[in-house]
């Protein structure tokens, strides 16, 4: 009878299997999105539930968190290291002013804040400074002008050069249309731009982009209120100035602000926002949404594990980290931190 049950049972496993692969190809067919189990908890955010902070890749192995603002309502001026190996975050030398919505980047291992909105006001500064790891110090170096002063800027690097683009001169304040760069080399901001490149071709600020390659891009925002959401793509090359901006034909599927963006290869991965009119979503958005620069295409992903606004994200090793965000429009937030691998 064993040899009987045995062998019974190897027709038993081929019919078992067959099935499985079936339903398996029967999904495909469907076009089912697998893709929610890329994501990972980390270690949660040590200064607790924080929303409109910066985030930026330090190294391989690291990256900061910058400022923000406490589901309490107040603004920090903390900064904390990530080490990506180990988990674990650690407090460093804080900045000189509170700041939220600050325009960071990383350029050769140092920290850049250029502008942002500083104190209990959220005033745009035209204020900068520069963070060395290894002396845990902050730096000031030459100021943006007056009239460029602001927060919530796209940043994105090219050949040590700082670029920003849009931003609001603060809470209450305009969306603006500025351009300004930064040569981390020299000391100095460019005062050379064509005039073509001075300016994307209309307000806007809680964007995303950055710099994929010679071009820098402006993603989506909000001209306004938050209710004015766009889903313009807006484009710089930067071996082309006099050339100026031009428009995408790729329009972001879900107009939003708010949202956090990072590079990997040749695409931008955008994750959640603000202005969701839903009454359910508590006023933001759970989409995940890439957008690939090759072909000028957009696609839709597996939605956020935790729906959020208001935080940032940095890419690092193909692998895309999102620490803390707003829950709900208004000061709820999360200290969650999650890692995404596209």
């Amino acid at each position: 009878m064993a040899a009987n049950s045995s062998f019974l049972a190897q027709p038993l496993r081929l019919i078992l299997l067959s099935f499985v692969l079936a339903a398996c190809a029967g999904n495909a067919h469907l076009g089912l999105d697998t893709r929610q189990s890329a994501w990972k908890t980390l270690a949660p955010v040590p200064a607790g539930a924080i929303h409109e902070h910066s985030t930026v890749a330090l190294s391989t192995t690291q990256l900061a968190i910058i400022g923000g603002v406490l589901q309490t309502g107040g603004v920090i001026d903390s900064v904390y290291i990530y080490d990506i190996p180990k988990d674990s975050w650690q407090k460093v030398a804080s900045l000189p002013v509170t700041i939220n919505h600050a325009n960071a980047a990383a350029v050769d291992g140092k920290i850049y804040v250029l502008g942002g909105m500083t104190g209990a006001s959220w005033a745009g500064t035209p204020k900068c400074w520069a963070y060395d790891p290894p002396s845990n110090k902050w730096t000031s170096i030459a100021s943006m002008t007056t009239s460029e002063a602001r927060g919530s800027a796209v940043a994105g690097v090219y050949n040590r050069t700082i670029w920003l683009a849009s931003g609001k001169t603060g809470s209450g304040g305009e969306s603006v249309a500025t351009v300004s760069a930064y040569d981390v080399i020299t000391g100095q901001w460019l005062t050379s731009i064509p005039e073509k490149a001075k300016r994307i071709p209309g307000g806007r600020d809680h964007g995303g982009g950055g710099v994929i390659g010679t071009k820098f891009y402006q993603i989506a925002g909000s001209l306004g209120p938050i209710s004015n959401r766009t889903d313009t793509v807006f484009v710089l090359d930067l071996e082309d100035l006099a050339k100026g901006w031009i428009t995408a034909k790729g329009r972001m599927p879900t107009p939003r602000r708010g949202f956090a963006t990072a590079v990997v290869g040749k695409k931008f991965y955008t994750f959640g926002g603000e202005g969701n009119p839903s009454p359910e979503s508590k006023g933001v958005f759970k989409e995940v949404e890439v957008y690939d620069t090759e072909t000028d295409t957009w696609a839709s992903l597996a939605p956020m594990n935790i729906p959020r606004h208001g935080s940032s994200a940095a890419a690092v090793g193909g692998r895309i980290y999102i620490p803390g965000g707003g829950t709900a429009s208004g000061t709820p937030a999360t200290a969650a931190f999650d890692v995404f691998t596209p």
